[in-house]
């Protein structure tokens, strides 16, 4: 561990401060920061967000949600049939629109279904209110408002040196209790902002330098790669509990916490070795925080000159990138996913055979509707957005918190997270994620349950 030098131990002026603490604290107290709202409790974000919804726009918001669809669908057959020279000289949008055939089939079809939803064409049970038209009228538009104030703030959370400040602090914790390096509580805290995607490709990169064995790239990537705080909010959105968001965040990250201390104390994480297959080589790197450091002086330091790199023109630069990957990205699976989800759902037994066993459980912890929630656990390994169109579609608070709760909680979906792991030098075959998502949705059921009924019940 190398020695603190004399020129890294320097004093900053007020505006070097300032510029790491203004947006910092404002991108903190709009996440997270209760306000009183009709007598319950709101955010700054969620009260934007509420206003955006339900303003002038919102007879416009479906047209403008089946646009953005839309134009993921063409301009994603376009790259990948032509590969055109302005998208294959960016990483940003090749990786945004040259996708697998899987995933253009899942936004040409997302493309195809909302113009029928829209417009009502050919069968009913396509576009009714039970199956196409709740993603399609109810989700997709509010998620055009929702993800437009999220991308928004969010950088101010992520690019400000907020994530360095708090992360450093993190450390003296990270080893004791997780049986991890401190520098994984940036990963983490940076899914927590940002996304769980994030946190996975930061993992991937720290591991193939050789900062994390594969004992420990697994349990970072599968345990620590939460729902970011801005996702909560969606999810909370979704199931019609936007009051609620501050109660689903508590309850959400204290289960995270309890599974991120028993997940990798048991099977099949606890059984990965620590071995090194990272493309850095066969040993563990050097870790970058000084030994003889103190983690105010090193924490204030990384904080400020990451704020010190942060450009106006970055910030916008983080807010259009975000935007776009959200409605490209998220905005197509809402409608080809869900539409099919919920007709298969709502028209044969399939889910309702798969989740029996998640159902006898939430029945056991006395969760109402125990039926549909457990169905929610089960398309939760899919895609978290699906376990929340389940929830939007039940009729109790205690059973809809817990369909926002798994969306977060189970953390392996595979329509993200799991692709990434998957694709990345991290041991983990589809064989461990699914057991990895098994095991964290039945506890779950026991560990969210409680928290469901004080909450809601």
């Amino acid at each position: 561990m190398k020695k603190m030098r004399n020129d890294e131990r320097k004093t900053y002026t007020a505006g070097q401060i300032l510029k790491f603490v203004i947006p910092s604290l404002a991108g903190a107290l709009a996440f997270l920061m209760p306000i009183p709202d009709k007598g319950t409790f709101n955010t700054a974000l969620g009260l934007l967000i509420d206003v955006g919804k339900g303003g002038v726009l919102k007879p416009y918001l479906p047209t403008a949600a089946m646009i953005a669809v839309v134009f993921s669908a063409v301009a994603s057959l376009l790259a990948v049939l032509t590969k055109p020279r302005f998208i294959m000289r960016s990483p940003s949008l090749r990786e945004l629109f040259c996708v697998s055939p899987f995933w253009l089939g899942s936004r040409l079809l997302g493309a195809v279904l909302y113009v029928v939803i829209l417009y009502k064409i050919g069968p009913e049970v396509v576009w009714n209110m039970d199956n196409g038209g709740t993603p399609g009228l109810v989700l997709a538009p509010a998620l055009l408002i929702v993800f437009s104030v999220l991308a928004a703030f969010v950088p101010l959370l992520t690019d400000y040196g907020l994530m360095e400040y708090v992360g450093t602090f993190a450390r003296p914790i990270m080893g004791p209790l997780f049986k991890l390096p401190g520098r994984a509580a940036i990963d983490c805290l940076a899914s927590w902002v940002g996304s769980s995607s994030v946190g996975v490709v930061i993992t991937t990169k720290v591991h193939d330098q050789g900062y994390y064995s594969d004992r420990e790239a697994a349990i970072i990537a599968s345990t620590f790669s939460v729902i970011s705080v801005a996702y909560i909010y969606v999810m909370a959105d979704f199931v019609k509990l936007p009051h609620k968001y501050l109660q689903i965040l508590f309850s959400v990250y204290a289960v995270t916490f309890i599974l991120a201390l028993i997940m990798p104390r048991i099977w099949p994480l606890s059984s990965i070795p620590d071995t090194f297959s990272g493309k850095a080589g066969k040993q563990r790197a050097g870790d970058d925080m000084p030994q003889d450091a103190k983690l105010g002086e090193w924490a204030l330091k990384l904080a400020v000159e990451r704020a010190e790199r942060q450009r106006f023109s970055d910030t916008a630069a983080a807010f259009v990138r975000t935007l776009l990957s959200l409605l490209v990205s998220t905005m197509p699976l809402v409608i080809s996913w869900g539409t099919l989800v919920l007709l298969v759902a709502n028209n044969t037994p399939v889910f309702q055979f798969l989740a029996r066993p998640f159902a006898w459980m939430l029945e056991l912890m006395r969760i109402p509707e125990a039926g549909e929630v457990g169905v929610a656990f089960i398309l939760s390994y899919a895609d978290q957005f699906l376990a929340a169109i389940v929830g939007s579609t039940v009729h109790t608070d205690a059973a809809r918190f817990m369909c926002a709760g798994i969306s977060a909680t189970g953390l392996i979906y595979m329509t993200e997270v799991g692709v990434l792991i998957l694709n990345s030098s991290i041991p983990l075959g589809p064989g461990k994620l699914t057991c990895i998502y098994i095991i964290r949705a039945v506890l779950t059921v026991f560990l969210l349950s409680p928290f469901a009924w004080y909450f809601c019940m």
